[in-house]
């Protein structure tokens, strides 16, 4: 507990909470005290509030200009909105048309999704506010003047402490990475549960690409402005471990069941790699934790021992088992150890580069080779048009949302509710492209609130004290918007709390303001949920096709590059690494699509099991795909076959042949069957030629050593090409074949 406390009073969003507070509180202050008008201080607390949420980590360009793209557009937004409220018949077009318009601009990506939502808070919020005393264009142009000051603040925090966010992301990632190997000791064990383990398995992949992608920009993009600092370096070293652990575990992937066969009645030579799986992932929990704090790293004399019980392990069952009788099982130990051997080592090295003061410059400096690892945002008005249209989820969510807002506000009219705005407000930050998320939302919100009103009520009662009250609306005021993105319930109890901390300041009839506040955000989330299910409702099964097709392309793309460094015997190049990571984001958006799917209603979670076959058969393949390329990247590698060939060219057929099924076009033929099965027994021929050695060195050296050189490389380099590249054949094959019955289903609802 004291952990959490102290990771969170250190983090990004409770600085960013505190560098709000504090920009909001002083043009009040200074508005009061000096100018005797505190409605000018506080519309500068609302610039300062509606440009909040675009004040987000990224280049110092990137952030500049986004937040005053969001500035100009919040200022016109209160503008428009401050002159079309004298009709209610101008209004309402004019409320459709700035929301639709607003919520479009998000087909830009993240950063200009916030840009949006400091749009639609301005819109919103302007409902609340009268214009007494001051103009609408006064009062827009003091929306802009606390947007600009709000600006000059936060990129003097940001400057004062660079290094924050970065640290943060580098430990989330730390902690989500050890998240993802606790599943994979897990599935090793719980039988039962794999189906489940295996969908989280994706998540946590899912989320790691995403980090992953989000940290490579970071870093790379400061490095790129402000050159190879020790820091920066120190950063990017963890970063690139990281990354690794994840391709080490993606590229070892284990058959369970094959294991579970093996292994049946010997479950004591499973049992060492579990805790060290185990142990490594608390490890990283460990880091992720100490990263924060700045404290030099323990290393675990834990792992040190477990590696060693694994070998002993392994010569118990050589022993018992023996080396020809058990070969397959011996292969598994040793091919398991020599995995988690080296994610000891990656976890050893992330620790060096915590605890040694100074780091060598012996990293590329290359920016231009490192410009190609950011990936661009489109920004172009092509963007926009080929988004203008109705099956694109941001259009129908946008255009939901601007129909949604005038039944909102029409009730809100009608009933005559205390404050209507609350059900806009209620609509804004709950409704999103699909219904999943949405459904959560709400459900969080609706229960958040609930909580934090039945606690304000029993505060407000039990301290009766207005000084009290001032102080606790700061505290959770500044609370509310640490948890924004943390944790959306526990951020809507603290918000509900603020908001009648406030009210009780000024009005005793505290209760009257609890209720409508809940029966607005009851009404909101009803709206919300409704919307989403009958108003140009998204589902997922409806886009889905799009990311199996790009995930499809980039492991063909991935492939080529492997095959291409297998002739070339050169290092690591940029174009191998660029497919790897294209490869993997592309793995981690399916992962990611398919699990909103699973939020979806369940009428509506069509060719569900067709989806997850493929989604699996996906993952399994970028796995295989994967373990290939790092063998050939690591080891010396022999002189490439035509039967290698003929494998890859059939492979990337199939991949092709999905793609072209699901985009309803003409396939490209595939090469006669009999290649291939020609090409498994020239791979086979090799293999067992040199079986024979491979079984006579294991003999003549007892297997007392466990590493490559002592097993033969080149026996080894034949077992895994030939077994890799029957296995990708065969998936590539069952991918082709479960897209064809996904697509036929399809195709037959439709005729």
């Amino acid at each position: 507990m004291i952990d959490v406390i102290r990771r969170f009073l250190k983090s990004a969003d409770f600085y960013k909470s505190l560098t709000l507070i504090i920009a909001t509180l002083i043009p009040i202050l200074i508005s009061e005290y000096y100018f005797a008008n505190v409605e000018i201080g506080f519309a500068i607390a609302l610039g300062v509030f509606y440009n909040s949420p675009t004040n987000i980590a990224g280049s110092v360009k990137h952030r500049t200009i986004g937040m005053l793209i969001s500035i100009i557009l919040t200022t016109v937004a209160t503008l428009l909105t401050g002159y079309a409220a004298v009709n209610l018949w101008i209004l309402l077009p004019v409320l459709a048309l700035l929301t639709f318009s607003i919520s479009f601009i998000s087909v830009f990506g993240f950063r200009a999704s916030l840009v949006s939502l400091a749009g639609m808070l301005a819109v919103v919020i302007s409902f609340a506010n009268s214009y007494i005393n001051v103009s609408v264009f006064e009062y827009s142009l003091l929306i802009g003047l606390g947007g600009l000051w709000y600006l000059l603040l936060s990129s003097l925090f940001n400057f004062l402490n660079p290094k924050l966010y970065v640290e943060e992301l580098l430990s989330d990632t730390m902690d989500v990475t050890a998240k993802y190997l606790d599943i994979r000791a897990r599935l090793l064990i719980e039988k039962n549960s794999r189906k489940t383990l295996s969908t989280k398995l994706f998540e946590y992949q899912a989320d790691l690409s995403t980090k992953h992608e989000t940290l490579r920009a970071v870093i790379l993009t400061r490095r790129r402005k402000a050159g190879f600092s020790n820091r920066t370096r120190r950063k990017l070293l963890i970063f690139i471990e990281l990354v690794d652990i994840l391709e080490l575990a993606i590229a070892n992937p284990i058959d369970y069941e094959t294991v579970d066969a093996l292994f049946e009645d010997r479950q004591e030579s499973i049992e060492p790699f579990v805790n060290l799986i185990f142990e490594m992932a608390n490890q990283l929990n460990y880091i992720s934790k100490v990263i924060l704090r700045g404290e030099k790293v323990k290393g675990s004399s834990e792992i040190r021992r477990l590696l060693k019980r694994i070998r002993e392990s392994i010569d118990v069952y050589k022993t018992e088992v023996g080396l020809i009788e058990g070969r397959d099982g011996f292969y598994i130990l040793v091919n398991l150890f020599e995995y988690q051997a080296a994610q000891a080592e990656k976890l050893n090295a992330i620790e060096r580069v915590l605890n040694v003061l100074t780091i060598n410059n012996s990293l590329s400096s290359d920016n231009n080779e490192e410009a190609r690892f950011l990936t661009p945002q489109d920004y172009g008005f092509n963007k926009l048009r080929e988004n203008f249209s109705i099956k694109s989820s941001i259009f129908r969510h946008s255009l939901r949302l601007a129909i949604v807002m005038n039944i909102g506000f029409l009730i809100g009219e009608i009933f005559s509710f205390q404050n209507p705005y609350w059900i806009l407000i209620t609509l804004l930050v709950i409704m999103r492209p699909s219904y999943g998320l949405t459904k959560e939302r709400m459900k969080h919100r609706v229960i958040g609130t609930i909580i934090g009103a039945v606690i304000a009520l029993i505060l407000v009662y039990l301290i009766q004290d207005t000084f009290v009250f001032g102080v606790l609306a700061a505290v959770t005021l500044v609370l509310a918007l640490s948890l924004v993105q943390l944790n959306y319930k526990t951020f809507a109890v603290f918000i509900t709390l603020h908001i009648v901390f406030m009210y009780a300041l000024y009005s005793p009839d505290v209760l009257v303001a609890v209720q409508y506040r809940v029966i607005d955000t009851i009404v909101g989330g009803v709206l919300a949920i409704l919307s989403n299910l009958f108003l140009f409702p998204t589902w997922e099964f409806m886009s889905v096709s799009d990311s199996i097709i790009k995930t499809l392309d980039a492991n063909s793309k991935y492939l080529n590059e492997i095959d291409k460094k297998y002739h070339s015997k050169e290092g690591v190049i940029v174009e191998y690494k660029l497919s790897r990571k294209k490869a993997f984001l592309a793995m981690g958006d399916l992962n990611a699509a398919f699990q909103r799917m699973t939020q979806d209603p369940k009428s509506k979670q069509k060719y569900f099991s067709e989806i997850y076959k493929i989604v699996e058969l996906t993952n399994t393949f970028l796995s295989s795909l994967a373990s290939l390329g790092t063998f050939i990247n690591s080891h010396k590698t022999t002189a490439v076959s035509k039967a290698v060939d003929t494998f890859v060219i059939n492979i990337k057929d199939y991949l092709l042949n999905g793609i072209e099924i699901l985009n309803n076009t003409e396939l490209t033929n595939l090469h006669a069957s009999e290649e291939v099965e020609q090409a498994t027994l020239t791979l086979e021929k090799k293999y067992n030629e040199l079986t024979k050695n491979y079984d006579k060195i294991l003999l003549e050296t007892n297997g007392e050593a466990l590493t490559e050189e002592a097993i033969a490389l080149e026996i080894q380099e034949a077992k895994l090409v030939l077994e890799q590249l029957s296995y990708l054949y065969s998936l590539s094959k069952n991918i082709v074949h479960n897209i064809k019955i996904y697509q036929d289903y399809k195709n037959k609802e439709y005729v």
